[in-house]
């Protein structure tokens, strides 16, 4: 049977569609159940056989590389966007702000299985880019006069890892946007007026960008 003209393309996008639909189901599931959940009810979630999910991600592993990745790329496009807001700490606050919303709906994937993930090579130029858009959000904020000198792209990362971790406190009947009274104070330290000395100083680059964890 002859092949017509623009079927490989179709047949790309199709494999397109099923490998998005299995990583949304993959942080839908992982969210709901932890990462003991089986790989039969991701593929379910995804509306594909099990063969389907173990071709694209034989093993478990590349499944939460996959999430982590495009957690990076919607960060990548967050940053973007706050990079036009007219107000350059409107920018910086938002940034954090919807990081915050989105670790908490994403908290399915471990911390340590996403620091795992982060000293992928394959993961290098997103890690790159974040930290080139996060550092021209903190200079942009400078050069306004609304965030303290002595803060980096860096430190911009790891707040948002802290307050990322709010999500994740193992207190019943805690409010779930609790993270967001914390994400308050730090905001307020950002403010250059009444700052104190920093010590020690941020992160180098190099350890976010091409972190060598064990």
């Amino acid at each position: 049977m002859a092949v017509t003209e623009g079927s490989q393309p179709a047949l790309r996008a199709d494999a397109a569609r099923n490998r998005a639909r299995i990583v949304a189901a993959a942080a839908e599931v992982f969210a709901e159940r932890g990462l003991e959940a089986s790989t039969a009810e991701i593929a379910t979630r995804a509306g594909v056989g099990e063969a389907t999910l173990f071709r694209r991600f034989p093993t478990k592993e590349d499944l939460i590389l996959a999430i982590v990745s495009a957690q990076m790329d919607e960060a990548i496009e967050l940053a973007t966007s706050c990079l036009e807001e007219p107000d350059p700490w409107r920018g910086i606050e938002r940034f954090l702000q919807i990081l915050g919303e989105r670790a908490v709906r994403d908290h399915g994937v471990s911390d340590s299985a996403k620091a795992s993930c982060m000293a992928s090579q394959q993961l290098q130029p997103q890690r790159r880019r974040i930290l080139e858009l996060s550092t021209e959000l903190v200079r942009r904020a400078q050069r306004a006069g609304v965030l303290r000198e002595d803060v980096s792209g860096q430190d911009l990362l790891f707040l948002q890892g802290a307050i990322s971790g709010y999500a994740d406190l193992p207190f019943p009947g805690l409010r779930a946007d609790i993270w967001k009274r914390y994400l308050g104070i730090m905001l307020d330290g950002l403010r250059p007026e009444g700052a104190s000395k920093l010590r020690p100083g941020s992160p180098p680059r190099r350890l976010l960008e091409s972190p060598d964890l064990p």
